[in-house]
């Protein structure tokens, strides 16, 4: 499915890692733009540190009427959430083919705790995906309890 041509954002990143931005927009193929001044920006992006503390970017970005995104920390994650909303992306088509891969990576980390390793490092994952992810454990650990009481009963 072709994706319609998006239009390009000049976006004032403050206090955000400008390489992890712009490698979140080379990986979801939107035209975001990072310029070095709020005079060229079309939105300013920051973190929540800098927005609760005031900072004069910001003060200046809503004296010009700039819409002002805010990020809970400065993760490549976070960045490609912002963008996707950004850009208004529906993001179904990737969500089946990703769900299918959380599920299976999680299942493998179930199994491979359940053989004996005492952690698995898991990708960073937005919250609807760590729920998921834990309640995937959780039904886990229940069918196992559930399967222990039943082979006692025999």
């Amino acid at each position: 499915m072709e994706r319609q041509a998006l239009k390009p954002v000049d976006i004032y990143p403050y206090g955000v890692a400008r390489n992890r931005l712009l490698q979140a927009a080379n990986q979801l193929k939107v035209p975001a733009k990072i310029v070095r001044s709020l005079k060229e920006a079309d939105a300013l992006l920051t973190l929540r540190r800098y927005y609760r503390e005031r900072q004069q970017p910001i003060i200046e970005a809503e004296k010009r009427g700039l819409p002002i995104f805010v990020l809970r920390s400065n993760t490549s994650q976070q960045m490609e959430q912002f963008l996707v909303d950004l850009f208004n992306l529906s993001s179904d088509i990737d969500k089946s083919g990703q769900e299918s891969k959380v599920v299976d990576r999680t299942q493998a980390a179930i199994q491979a705790v359940l053989n004996g390793e005492r952690w698995i490092d898991l990708a960073p994952a937005t919250s609807s995906v760590r729920r998921l992810q834990h309640e995937m454990a959780r039904r886990q650990i229940l069918s196992r309890i559930h399967m222990g009481k039943n082979q006692t009963d025999m």
